[in-house]
């Protein structure tokens, strides 16, 4: 059986690639509580400062990685619920003065399983900033990753890589968000495909 479809694999590269977006700002917490506890008054204000940034961005993207690939029982209510775990993810992302923003015209938050790894994905290859949008159809769910800078080409052509049965040429827990997406439809029929920056 091909490993990439096993689950224990999909765990593997899930696990890495949330471990590798939390990493940095536990580490900046872990080395501001160090400098808070060397008592120098003249960096407490930086302190705070580290503390409040990285506690945000912990906060809000274990609250979407929670909701995207944890247990069901953390479903979302409402569409702006939904909205806001994923703008509020979207904002933890690049560079504060150059954000990603959301646009979400679904019709019921209980499709967040297909959203929010499909969002994750397109996000990456946003490189200086830009748009998601979402639109749910009669039968699809377009989500297209929108920019005034170009597009990482690099992640495009492996996320196609990915959908043709192959594998991404680069870190593969880059992809997670779409192998887990993958795994997750298994063989109910639904197809995903990427027609130039929106994935279908």
């Amino acid at each position: 059986k091909n490993k990439m479809n096993t689950n224990i694999y999909i765990s593997e590269i899930v696990a890495t690639r949330l471990s590798h977006d939390l990493i940095g700002n536990i580490g900046a917490v872990a080395n501001a509580v160090e400098l808070l506890n060397e008592g120098d008054e003249d960096d407490r204000e930086d302190i705070g400062n580290i503390l409040n940034f990285s506690s945000k961005v912990l906060s809000r993207r274990l609250k979407f990685f929670r909701l995207c690939f944890g247990m069901s029982n953390a479903a979302v209510k409402t569409t702006e619920e939904l909205a806001t775990v994923m703008q509020d993810y979207l904002l933890t992302l690049g560079n504060p003065n150059l954000p990603t923003t959301l646009a979400l015209e679904i019709g019921t938050p209980k499709i967040y399983k297909l959203v929010m790894p499909a969002v994750m994905m397109m996000a990456d290859t946003i490189v200086k900033g830009g748009k998601i949008a979402v639109k749910q159809t009669d039968d699809a769910l377009l989500v297209t990753a929108e920019s005034d800078a170009p597009l990482n080409k690099a992640k495009l052509a492996n996320i196609a890589r990915v959908l043709d049965g192959g594998e991404a040429e680069e870190n593969i827990s880059s992809y997670a968000p779409l192998y887990y997406l993958l795994a997750y439809l298994g063989d109910s029929g639904v197809a995903v495909r990427l027609n130039g920056q929106t994935l279908v």
